[in-house]
């Protein structure tokens, strides 16, 4: 799956980023719905707190913008391959308050076409949920995502990665993705950074009582704020791009600190 080039820890306390994690009820539930909101706008509805409803994500009005550290930015079009410090104190600032594992990863991401044969939501998920009973079709993102490097964790579970953009592919601008294929034409490795989250999702019951091959599945989904033109690059030349990963230990649906430990241990 993802390679490790950095861990660490970090707790966000004083937060000025116009990136927010929220929820709102649903339902009997006062809280059922989560987001990642930008500048107040739901920007991501990053599904609900149910552990055996399926993993989903959906992208929302708000998702019109990417966030950048400003200080940064040479940085990162170069590559980076280490993280200090003061790097991370920098990337902190667009990152919402809460405890993060920081990691740096280097990811493979596999651009996805709705509906194929690629596509999550239309295959390894309606193996083990089946189909949408009120709608008869997969569950839609509405955006066009990646898919990063899935993994077997235990006999029966497995990692599925998700890397999803702000905005689709079709905002980009065609000159800035020819200048990271130039960079990665000359061995750099440009780093994109992502608000990321795992959601350990195994359904109450099995389709007909039979027992599907992985019963648990394990969603790691990176959502992309700084990077949408390095991660479209890679994917069209099948390049690894490098990942800054603010992993939220107290936002998605998992028993945190066993889990997340055991994700990392993973990967």
């Amino acid at each position: 799956m993802s390679r490790q080039l950095h861990k660490d820890d970090i707790e966000i306390t004083k937060s000025k980023s116009i990136v927010s994690f929220d929820k709102k009820g649903g339902g009997n539930w006062k809280v059922w719905h989560r987001y990642i909101s930008i500048e107040g706008k739901h920007a991501y509805e990053i599904g609900n707190i149910c552990g055996t409803c399926n993993f989903y994500f959906e992208r929302l009005d708000g998702a019109n913008q990417s966030v950048h550290p400003v200080e940064l930015i040479e940085q990162l079009n170069e590559g980076l391959s280490i993280l200090d410090k003061q790097t991370i104190e920098k990337v902190a600032k667009i990152i919402p308050n809460g405890k993060y594992k920081v990691l740096l990863l280097t990811v493979y991401p596999k651009l996805v076409k709705l509906g194929t044969d690629e596509d999550y939501f239309a295959n390894e998920e309606i193996k083990l949920w089946g189909i949408d009973g009120f709608w008869g079709l997969p569950h839609n993102p509405k955006i066009g995502y990646y898919r990063g490097t899935d993994q077997s964790i235990k006999e029966d579970e497995k990692i599925f990665e998700f890397i999803i953009p702000i905005f689709p592919q079709t905002w980009l601008d065609k000159d800035r993705v020819e200048f990271y294929k130039n960079q990665f034409v000359e061995n750099k490795t440009p780093t994109a950074i992502s608000l990321s989250v795992l959601d350990i999702k195994a359904p109450a019951v099995w389709i007909n009582d039979e027992k599907p091959e992985f019963t648990g599945h394990w969603c790691l989904a990176h959502y992309i704020l700084d990077g949408h033109h390095k991660l479209f690059a890679a994917a069209e030349l099948n390049k690894p791009i490098n990942l800054i990963c603010f992993l939220a230990t107290e936002e998605g649906i998992n028993e945190t600190t066993y889990d997340i430990d055991t994700l990392l241990e993973t990967i």
